[in-house]
């Protein structure tokens, strides 16, 4: 039975069914699956995602549907992690720089995220580097994730590190970097650790930034 209601999640997810999706998450715990369980399922669906959406057999319309999936089934499993106090992999906190208001990337990352075990705290669009430096002291995250679609944004990115780095807080988190506009060459420019091309790659190089600071 228990093994039914993962395939059900899995199958919801994969269609893009966000209604069915959520369902499935709480008839899973409904029958006493582990919270644990479940958010593992949601993570294999997701990697199954990022893999057909890189090998160019799905397209943005599906890997967002499958991302709000996702996200739809996250939201029931939510709350069980919290009254069992079961730790996240870690925390994230992201947005899209000043100046920028593209959000769809942005939340299919978050969706990736919050599937793949981490806390994700979505500060929004047109975030000031400020208001970036200033979540960090209120939230502690370990990963700060920024991104920018348009190119004229991009300017704003090595802001955030500046401001972190003034603020006393820049040794304490990583920073991640993305969005249609950014690219593997500008890491260093930004004063970031880590590029994410798509929204799988974005939760790859999270999990190998976690591991740098669980290693540190």
């Amino acid at each position: 039975m228990d093994g039914l209601a993962l395939e059900e999640l899995n199958k919801a997810i994969m269609e893009g069914n966000e209604d069915l999706a959520a369902q499935a998450a709480g008839n899973a715990l409904s029958l006493g699956i582990t919270a644990e369980a479940i958010l593992r399922t949601i993570s294999v669906a997701g990697n199954e995602i990022g893999k057909l959406f890189e090998g160019g057999d799905w397209f943005l319309p599906e890997l967002f549907a499958g991302a709000e999936a996702m996200n739809a089934a996250v939201g029931k499993v939510v709350p069980e992690l919290e009254k069992a106090a079961i730790q996240p992999k870690g925390t994230i906190i992201i947005g899209t720089v000043e100046g920028d208001v593209h959000e769809i990337g942005k939340r299919i990352v978050c969706a990736m995220l919050s599937g793949s075990g981490y806390r994700v705290h979505d500060l929004g669009i047109d975030v000031t580097a400020e208001q970036f430096a200033s979540k960090v002291r209120e939230l502690h995250p370990d990963i700060v994730a920024a991104s920018a679609y348009i190119t004229t944004t991009c300017q704003y990115l090595p802001e955030i590190a500046r401001a972190l780095e003034a603020a006393g807080l820049r040794q304490d988190v990583k920073f991640l970097i993305g969005g249609a506009a950014v690219s593997r060459g500008l890491i260093g420019w930004a004063g970031a650790d880590g590029f994410g091309e798509n929204a799988a790659q974005a939760v790859d190089v999270a999990n190998s930034l976690m591991k740098d600071l669980e290693g540190s």
